[in-house]
């Protein structure tokens, strides 16, 4: 049937111009669209924020803008009399503050000691990290590694290469397969104080030379994918179930094992013309457009815009105070794919357009929701906080679409000190990171509820760069390190200011996981946490680092009763060989980072190989005066 006789496009095109379309549409929690023309929305959930006032102009915090600017420009003071936790002042080295998200002061409150977390290990396992990092530290080796795995494959020899890396990678990076190994691995972390992050690290991607394919051969490939994605909604719930078994744990969910990638990619296609068509619309640049620019300009940049039937009813939906101009937490807020007079936007405009969703995309987009709801209702049900990961970025629209849907559902009655929370993650190696996070911010306060947020750098470099100069598009990455680094620090900074201020005002703070390896960026948070005087007490703030990776930074935070998990990845060798290669690939790109861990385990390896000499050598002694006749002499305790 063609795109522009289907039954969801009619049903769309047929609507009466007359009609404000946000009648017609009705959400439990999206009470704006509900109400009629001219009535007042739900006061609780979207009064709207003023416009940014004369005190903070827009511009005030680097990416924010309209009506975003308003709430996270927001200066906060750090002067409140408010209780320092105890946990902060523990990991004090000094009394002097750091100024809040700026430079690292002279003393540093972060002191990680290799020791603390290698003497957890057996000298056997000390063995297979060293032999890990080291191959780590080998840009050529790790740049191979993919080709040689490969081969080996194809010799026949797949089963010498996979008890290799079994034995290295895998067993230092890895929790294991078995639920009881992987339990372990998450209690012997809680005996040190830290928490874990249980992860299915099993990964998808789009196929690899993927070709139009014929209706029937296109059926059961989307059966198949969808008979996939049931399995690893069984195996998330699997994962709560191992998580549970630990108190406090969290399990993270990849969107891309729940669905199609195929589908992800086509739903999330129109999410890039639409934003840079929204930023043309804005000629004044106030963050906002009228009616004109939203039908000139915003509606035609999706694959079904020029089908819509009323503009004017559709900008009234969007328009969802009837102020005459919306800004883009407004478009994103009412277009999104969970609203269903919007759906037909995304799709493409005919058989023979391939920008934009096919019909039956709507119907595994309602799987996908499904299958993610029925996820965190038992992470819910056993008290296991969710992490939805980030991903590809030509992904990660519609896996930030399906987190703030769960958000929105199941972080709306969140308390500070709530067992069930959903993070999204945001990957700041991305230039539009930081404005993302700014919207879903403000979108969190007008729609009533808790925001949290992992904070990463990012994982997927590499072949983001090499996707976008194949296909000729700007690359979606930061153009230096330095520009990533200053806008995680600021990513971090801003969220901080929000949960000091939350916690002075006596509100519900939002959430904030920092996710780094980067002790620069630990040690300025750090340093703003002691300066706001932020009670970690009931985990506002949390860190996190991978298993395998900146222990001493991990074993450190623990000795500071400060809050810090490990990822702890999972699965079967086959399945989590992609998380394996990006983890070499990761530590070969920070040489001297993997360096310092080389050596730092080579270290502990000398001292218990000559200690055990040292204690070796009186023992023999001691032993041969027996053997003679001579009692051994009793030594003074207080001389050992």
């Amino acid at each position: 049937m063609p795109t522009s006789a289907s039954p969801v496009v009619a049903a769309f095109t047929r609507v009466n111009a007359t009609l404000p379309l946000r009648a017609a549409y009705v959400h439990p929690t999206r009470l704006s669209f509900i109400h009629a023309r001219g009535a007042a929305p739900s006061a609780a959930l979207h009064t709207k924020l003023a416009r940014a006032p004369a005190s903070h102009p827009k511009g005030a915090v680097s990416g924010c803008s309209g009506k975003a600017a308003a709430l996270a420009a927001r200066g906060i003071s750090a002067t409140s009399p408010a209780r320092a936790p105890a946990a902060t002042r523990e990991a004090s080295a000094d009394g002097a503050p750091a100024a809040s998200g700026g430079s690292i002061g002279a003393a540093r409150l972060l002191q990680p000691d290799p020791t603390l977390a290698l003497g957890h290990q057996s000298l056997g396992q000390l063995l297979t990290a060293w032999m890990v990092y080291q191959a780590c530290g080998s840009s050529r080796l790790v740049q191979l590694a993919p080709a040689l795995l490969k081969a080996f494959e194809r010799l026949g020899l797949g089963w010498l290469s996979n008890a290799v890396v079994r034995r290295t990678f895998f067993a230092w990076f890895c929790a294991g397969e078995k639920e009881r190994e992987i339990v372990h691995t998450m209690r012997r972390l809680k005996g040190s104080g830290i928490g874990a992050i249980l992860d299915f690290s099993a990964e998808a991607d789009l196929p690899e030379g993927s070709e139009q394919q014929v209706a029937g051969a296109a059926d059961a490939a989307r059966a198949h994918a969808n008979v996939k994605a049931d399995a690893f909604a069984k195996e998330y719930f699997h994962g709560m179930h191992m998580a549970a078994q630990v108190p406090h744990a969290f399990a993270a969910i990849k969107v891309t094992g729940l669905a199609d990638p195929e589908v992800l990619y086509r739903l999330s296609m129109p999410y890039r013309p639409l934003r840079e068509a929204f930023l043309a619309a804005d000629h004044d640049g106030d963050g906002r457009v009228d009616f004109t620019q939203f039908k000139n300009a915003v509606l035609p940049a999706m694959p079904g815009g020029d089908r819509v039937a009323s503009a004017s009813g559709m900008f009234s939906m969007v328009d969802a105070n009837n102020d005459g101009q919306v800004d883009w937490v407004d478009v994103q807020m009412a277009l999104g794919m969970d609203n269903p007079l919007a759906r037909p936007l995304y799709l493409r405009a005919g058989s023979s357009s391939e920008y934009g969703a096919l019909e039956a995309d709507i119907e595994d987009y309602e799987r996908l929701v499904a299958r993610a709801r029925a996820v965190v209702q038992q992470a819910t049900a056993k008290g296991v906080r969710v992490m939805v990961d980030a991903e590809h970025s030509y992904f990660q629209p519609m896996i930030d679409h399906v987190a703030l849907v769960l958000q929105r559902e199941f972080n709306a009655m969140a308390t500070q000190t709530s067992q069930t929370l959903v993070y999204n993650t945001y990957q700041m190696y991305t230039t539009s990171a930081l404005q993302r996070m700014a919207d879903d911010y403000e979108r969190a306060a007008r729609e009533g509820w808790r925001f949290a947020a992992k904070l990463v750098r990012g994982a997927y470099m590499e072949l983001e760069r090499e996707r976008a100069a194949a296909l000729g598009y700007a690359s979606p990455i930061n153009p230096t390190l330095e520009a990533t680094h200053a806008m995680y620090n600021r990513a971090v900074a801003q969220l901080l200011d929000h949960i000091a201020g939350a916690q002075r005002s006596g509100s519900v703070p939002p959430a904030l996981f920092v996710a780094t390896h980067n002790n620069e960026s630990i040690e300025l948070a750090l340093q703003q946490l002691r300066a706001l005087q932020i009670d970690t007490t009931a985990e506002p703030v949390m860190f996190g680092q991978l298993l395998g990776m900146q222990d001493a930074t991990s074993y450190a935070l623990a000795k500071a009763n400060l809050p810090i998990y490990k990822y702890v990845p999972y699965g079967s060798l086959e399945e989590v060989m992609p998380y394996l290669i990006r983890r070499a690939q990761e530590n070969s790109a920070v040489a001297g980072a993997i360096r310092e861990e080389a050596s730092s385990v080579m270290a502990e390896i000398r001292r218990r190989i000559f200690s055990r000499s040292a204690a070796a050598r009186p023992a023999a002694a001691a032993e041969a005066t027996t053997a003679a006749g001579v009692a051994a002499p009793l030594k003074n305790n207080n001389s050992l």
